[in-house]
């Protein structure tokens, strides 16, 4: 990174003049001594943050007493053994930024960083409620500096009752005494709800251990939880399936490969069952064809990893089946930081597990990597459904804010069943987009409002760098949020599944299946079972399976053709 000129601040800095400690550097080097303090608010209380500390040569600095963060214990095939110690030995106290492409730390509110003499640049972030802390300085050898930062919001939506979340995040967490440490690195990034994945394969579940799930695995600072999930079960030609707040792990090394007996667990166990990537990572379209006739899939993840994608998401909603949209960030498998995608969820009451998850199986969701939604349809929120006696009007209200400093939003758009219904474009440098009409109905439907922008200040993913996924190409990283669909039922009119699309869709499903069917067959699991993969199944194991997928392909033909 180039050196950047600093504009010296000198009535935000403290200094301690006359200082007898000089901070010794490497090398030997003399050296003065940063104290810096982050609060929430101009005279509110120390709080977690994410810090960005520049020379005016570019060298990034990191405090001798930043959190210990990282993905941490990651082997997918040796369980976890030892104490909080070895626990530490896979953490850092810098983390790389592949947005700003810097090295940053997280403080808990107050960090010390010793400093050679010179001009330096801070930045300091907390998730994306709050606006950007800038502060810049210039510290003299043997001097020690003083700098208080508050952060002020640009928002704040758990006064409204909306909790921000990220439903991937695969961080270790093998003994409890990592939960303060941890608690304080997601504050940082203001995630409310931290779901901390387990996964694995079918030969074990072991990597990105949690020591405990269910209830003895919540941990709670506030209104900050972390909580326990898995990313199990996995399989290169059904998918990556994610569940959330079970009472326990869920893991079936004999009969993997039947997904519908780790959802019917889950649902047993209090736990929601979805599906990650964008429904589309590892042919998961398939699996989502086996699923969907059961009714035990509660959400998609729609939004991960640099981008969005809602084809998969549209086609469920399409097919008259209901699908709450989730976002998460895929951070310890993907270069990513927490929260850099996520969802919130309208929560009845105090924040809880329950009440989270209940907000989720309501679908009042959205998903976004900065910008904020409002949405209603009459009387309806998020996740709601709008009742019509006879064709005719409803009111849409539909609202997007968002901090220009790091988001130039360009519009919102009113999606009906996917397409766009309306379109309204920011106008001029306004902070925020509105759009409050009567709009005609015809007939059932989902509504929705989907934002677009690009991301201020930021590059595209490192070079080589592309999910498999990734469907869009853009100059700069995109700012994006959608809504969870808003149901619409017009009395006299066909319902969803009754109509056209509905019916084209399910042909598309019962080609999946067919499509599926034919991986089964023995030439096609053979050669499966050939590839040089150790975390895939052998050929005996594939046969094993092979009665039980069949019998699932012919329950979920039944359900599709009948639909026909």
């Amino acid at each position: 990174m180039s050196a950047t000129p600093l504009r010296l601040l000198p009535l935000i800095i403290l200094a301690v003049a006359g200082s007898s400690a000089i901070a010794q550097l490497p090398g030997g080097q003399a050296g003065g001594r940063l104290n810096l303090r982050v609060t929430d608010g101009a005279s509110g209380p120390g709080t977690p943050a994410r810090v960005e500390l520049l020379g005016s040569d570019g060298r990034a600095w990191i405090a001798d007493d930043a959190l210990l963060v990282g993905p941490g214990y990651a082997d997918r095939v040796i369980p976890w053994e030892g104490d909080i110690e070895r626990a530490k030995t896979f953490l850092a106290r810098g983390i790389e930024n592949p947005f700003t492409r810097t090295t940053q730390f997280y403080t808990s509110g107050s960090s010390t960083v010793p400093l050679p003499a010179g001009r330096y640049r801070l930045r300091i972030y907390k998730g994306i409620e709050y606006k950007l802390g800038r502060r810049e300085f210039e510290l003299a050898s043997g001097q020690t500096l003083t700098v208080e930062v508050p952060l002020v919001r640009w928002t704040d939506m758990p006064a409204q009752g909306w909790y921000g979340s990220d439903d991937h995040l695969h961080i270790s967490r093998p003994v409890p005494e990592l939960n303060p440490m941890l608690s304080k690195w997601m504050q940082a990034e203001d995630i409310h709800v931290a779901n901390l994945l387990q996964f694995g394969t079918y030969l074990s579940f072991t990597a990105a251990p949690q020591f405990q799930f269910g209830p003895e695995g919540i941990y709670r600072e506030g209104n900050h939880l972390l909580v326990s999930g898995q990313e199990n079960p996995r399989a290169d030609f059904f998918g990556h399936g994610i569940i959330l707040g079970a009472r326990g792990p869920i893991h079936f090394s004999e009969e993997y490969l039947l997904f519908r007996k780790f959802w019917e667990k889950a649902r047993e166990l209090g736990g929601l069952s979805g599906y990650a990537h964008w429904g589309m990572g590892s042919d998961a379209q398939s699996g989502i064809a086996l699923d969907l006739p059961t009714g035990l899939l509660d959400f998609i993840e729609v939004m991960e990893c640099w981008d969005a994608n809602y084809d998969v998401w549209y086609a469920i909603l399409n097919s008259g089946i209901r699908m709450t949209p989730t976002a998460g960030t895929d951070y310890g498998t993907l270069p990513n930081l927490p929260g850099r995608e996520r969802f919130y969820t309208r929560v009845e009451g105090p924040l809880t597990v329950e009440s989270w998850l209940d907000g989720i199986r309501r679908g009042a969701t959205f998903v976004t990597n900065g910008p904020m939604l409002e949405f209603h349809v009459g009387d309806q929120g998020m996740g709601g459904t709008a009742q019509l006696a006879k064709p005719g009007k409803l009111r849409i209200r539909a609202g997007l804010s968002f901090d220009p400093e790091r988001d130039d939003m360009f519009r919102i758009e009113i999606v009906r069943n996917g397409d766009v219904l309306k379109s309204i474009p920011r106008i001029g440098t306004a902070r925020e987009i509105r759009f409050d009409e009567e709009v005609p109905i015809d007939r059932s439907c989902w509504l929705a409002v989907r934002a677009w922008g690009i991301k201020a200040g930021e590059f595209e993913p490192p070079d080589g760098y592309v999910p498999p996924w990734r469907n869009r190409k853009r100059d700069a990283p995109a700012s994006l949020a959608h809504s969870a669909a808003i149901h619409v039922n017009v009395a006299g009119t066909p319902e969803l599944q009754r109509q056209d699309r509905a019916k084209a869709l399910a042909r598309a499903w019962l080609a999946r299946l067919d499509e599926l069917e034919a991986v089964l067959s023995d030439e096609s699991l053979e050669f499966i079972a050939q590839q040089d993969n150790p975390y895939k199944p052998g050929i005996g194991y594939l046969r094993a399976n092979r009665p039980v997928l069949l019998e699932a392909i012919r329950m979920s033909r039944e359900y599709y053709q009948q639909r026909l």
